[in-house]
């Protein structure tokens, strides 16, 4: 039986594959979520704002993330009034324009990293 090689093409797909599927991992947990108290309902989590989510989160260049209601929401999902409540209780404060006037909460960094209250999940 003949081994045959991978030829630079192939290689290129594997590792364009594996690039891809790393960024599908990192944004996943920006994605479409509901926020939770960790410790309700004795440790199960317990949903809350009804559930409620927030605008989708983009790069603003500078290492910093904003969600802005100009933005739309993520996937079907819809963008209930808590949204910038549960964002400033879960990563902490608006790093951007403080306070909702502006439509927008700014992250310091990744939301998928930039959690300031681990109370609250996603």
């Amino acid at each position: 039986m003949e081994q045959k090689k991978i030829r630079p093409f192939g290689r290129a797909l594997i590792g364009l594959t594996a690039v891809g599927a790393l960024l599908l991992a990192t944004a996943a947990p920006v994605a479409a979520h509901v926020h939770y108290a960790v410790h309700g309902h004795g440790g199960d989590g317990q949903v809350i704002a009804n559930g409620q989510n927030h605008p989708r989160f983009l790069s603003n260049g500078d290492g910093t993330f904003s969600s802005c209601e100009s933005y739309g929401p993520i996937g079907t999902s819809s963008i209930g009034p808590a949204w910038y409540g549960l964002e400033t209780a879960h990563h902490g404060p608006d790093s951007g324009d403080p306070g909702k006037g502006d439509g927008c909460y700014t992250a310091d960094s990744s939301p998928a990293t930039d959690i300031a209250n681990p109370a609250i999940g996603n």
